[in-house]
């Protein structure tokens, strides 16, 4: 869609389009109404019509049973027989009566039933029951035979039902007719009966698609349905509640009621023809009701009038139409392309070129109307731009030679900062104990230095004493990068003075000398000073036999035999500015050196480090657990895990700060030797 309304051409196709998407469906609501309403008029015509032919296509059938049943009921051969069923004479005179009536019949059967002794005789059209017609006996107490109980005393000419017959194993449309003498007395009853399966489907599934018909009794009760298992079998026996009927069909209680006026009023003219719109199982329906007195049926027509006289009937109407209106928008979008549109062309062609740096061009202004115009002025502005672009790429070429210049003078500067912050970094690694100063005094050493940046505050120190005794440890300054790079060579330069001069002071007071030195560098005279430096520190002095531990910040981490633990460092740092009121005393704590004894200091670095699926920090508890595993693991070893382990932790996010670790054990020998 973008792509199609880029241009003017195709924004005139879109509107096109939808002005030919709008008018086809504004005819098409015109064409639908006027249908409709037509459809409407000969629906209700064709209803009446076919639901007169459907009465009288249906009505024959029966009829020709019923009278065919009554003029057998009147044989008197039969009733001479049912006042004496076991004269033999009378019997069989009686028996070839019934199978001389036998093959008028539709199906070619017959039954005849003996009201004194119940029996039930019948024969079939291909007479397999020759000489044994007596099939069965009706019992009152059978609920098979309960239909012919309750109607034998009924007043009544013939009766007309639908039932199974469980004994004969049929399902028919019966006739039955009373055997009565001249006074009245009940006889018997002729039975005769249209198979239900073949009377749908000749007469119940009309042969023209959308038509079908249902056949009702007086009280509504289904007498015969294109689905038979929706008909009211023994419907005249069986008490109104339990009758399925067709108001079970309809959907909305109007068209129940519509439907019994319109079954009401037939009943006073039977030969009219009631037409309607009924929702039968859902689905609206134009049905045509005819009653048909002599059988005390209604016969109702079900048309679809969408497949009979559906909108497909005026399609042809529509199509010419559409097309009509398609042409004409086809003229008019060709008058339109040729006078407006080809010119627009040809100005958005010139204009394309001149966008991609083409000014040497000119479009033909001839005609004397707007789009003349605007070529005409287009050359003029070609020209200009094609003028000025000429001073502006001489202007661009002198200012692209000053900052090419520029850029060069920025570059030699931005490398005289690197290669001072690379030098500085040497300096900085000057201060780190050498691996053969360390190597003297300790067993085994990790020793992670990682700063954020090129340079950092962190460093950790081994210093020996006059007295013999040795100071190690880690120092946090305060900031990282430059800012931190400087204050490490100041901390450094304190802790190397005092350390020189400690000869014979106890650890608290180093730290407190430490902590006055640093001050008086650093120039800390009071709470008002603009900018507060220190430093966090965790100092240790090894002495024959025993290490001495006091932390300002950072505490000592211990290894014993697979077992981690920690000394907690005061919460205090050194060199700030002085406020009594925050100053904690400083802790000293002396431990026994012992063979599987391994020490480690971290920055808060690594402990702040976040990382994982949840951006938590490291923590300390995540790297006592770690040093616990690698007790067996040498120390010189554990910095290569100890790195690949933090890289995994922390993925993609950023190193947030210096990050140093200072691990260590101490042979208790050598050191008896050394010092």
């Amino acid at each position: 869609m973008p792509l199609l309304l880029g241009s003017l051409r195709g924004k005139f196709v879109f509107w096109m389009a939808a002005v030919f998407i709008i008018a086809l469906l504004l005819a098409f609501a015109a064409f639908r109404g006027v249908s409709d309403s037509i459809i409407a008029a000969l629906g209700d015509r064709f209803a009446e019509k076919q639901a007169l032919y459907d009465k009288s296509r249906i009505r024959s059938p029966v009829l020709k049973e019923i009278v065919l049943a009554r003029k057998m009921a009147d044989s008197a051969v039969l009733q001479a027989w049912a006042e004496n069923e076991n004269d033999l004479q009378l019997k069989a005179a009686a028996l070839k009566e019934l199978d001389s009536y036998r093959e008028y019949f539709s199906d070619g059967s017959v039954s005849f039933i003996v009201d004194k002794s119940g029996h039930y005789y019948f024969n079939n059209k291909r007479n397999d029951f020759s000489g044994q017609e007596l099939r069965y006996t009706l019992k009152s107490d059978a609920p098979e035979d309960r239909w012919y109980f309750q109607i034998r005393h009924q007043q009544f000419p013939y009766t007309l039902h639908v039932a199974p017959d469980t004994h004969l194993n049929v399902t028919k449309i019966w006739v039955d007719v009373p055997v009565k003498t001249a006074g009245g007395k009940l006889l018997g009853l002729v039975r005769a009966g249209i198979p239900l399966k073949s009377f749908i489907n000749d007469f119940i599934r009309n042969s023209e698609e959308g038509i079908s018909n249902i056949l009702i009794d007086g009280d509504g009760a289904i007498q015969a349905h294109p689905d038979s298992s929706l008909i009211d079998m023994s419907s005249t026996i069986n008490p109104h509640t339990a009758r399925f009927t067709i108001f079970n069909l309809l959907n909305l209680e109007d068209d129940r009621a519509e439907l019994l006026a319109a079954l009401d009023a037939l009943r006073m003219v039977p030969t009219q023809v009631q037409t309607l719109y009924l929702t039968i199982q859902g689905e609206r329906k134009l049905v045509g009701i005819a009653y048909m007195p002599d059988l005390q049926w209604f016969n109702i027509t079900v048309m679809d009038i969408d497949t009979l006289l559906g909108a497909q009937t005026f399609t042809p109407m529509f199509v010419v139409l559409t097309v009509a209106l398609l042409i004409s928008l086809l003229a008019v979008a060709l008058i339109l392309q040729y006078f407006v549109l080809r010119r627009i062309a040809v100005l958005d062609s010139a204009a394309r070129k001149v966008a991609a740096g083409n000014y040497e061009l000119s479009l033909p202004s001839r005609e004397n109307d707007e789009l003349g115009r605007l070529a005409f002025g287009f050359n003029r502005m070609a020209g200009t731009i094609r003028d000025n672009t000429a001073k502006l790429e001489q202007r661009v070429a002198e200012r692209t030679a000053e900052l090419q210049l520029a850029n060069q003078q920025l570059a030699q500067k931005n490398k005289q900062i690197l290669d001072s912050i690379r030098y500085a970094k040497l300096i900085q690694t000057a201060i780190l104990p050498r691996s053969d100063l360390l190597a003297r005094y300790l067993k085994d050493h990790l020793a992670m230095w990682l700063p954020r940046d090129v340079v950092g505050g962190d460093f950790y120190f081994l210093h020996p004493a006059q007295d013999g005794s040795c100071f190690l440890g880690l120092v946090d300054c305060t900031g990282h990068g430059i800012p931190g790079a400087f204050m490490t060579m100041t901390a450094h330069a304190v802790l190397r003075q005092v350390i020189s001069e400690s000869d014979g002071l106890a650890l608290p007071l180093v730290v407190s000398a430490i902590d006055d030195r640093l001050r008086q560098t650093l120039q800390h005279t009071g709470e008002g000073d603009a900018l507060n430096y220190g430093m966090d520190i965790a100092i240790c002095r090894l002495s024959a036999g025993l290490l001495e531990y006091s932390g300002c910040g950072i505490d000592l981490c211990l290894v014993e035999n697979g077992v981690s633990s920690v000394i907690k460092a005061t919460h205090r740092g050194l060199g700030y500015r002085l406020n009594p009121r925050k100053v904690k005393p400083i802790e000293v704590h002396k431990i026994q050196l012992r063979e599987a004894l391994r020490f480690y200091l971290a920055s808060d670095g690594l402990l702040d480090q976040d990382g994982g699926e949840d951006g938590f920090g490291f923590g300390r508890e995540r790297f006592l657990n770690q040093i616990a595993l690698w007790a067996d693991v040498p120390l010189n070893q554990q910095q290569a895990l100890l790195v690949e382990l933090l890289e995994q932790y922390r993925g993609l996010r950023s190193q947030r700060d210096d990050i140093t670790v200072f691990g260590f054990s101490v042979n208790n020998q050598s050191l008896d030797e050394g010092i």
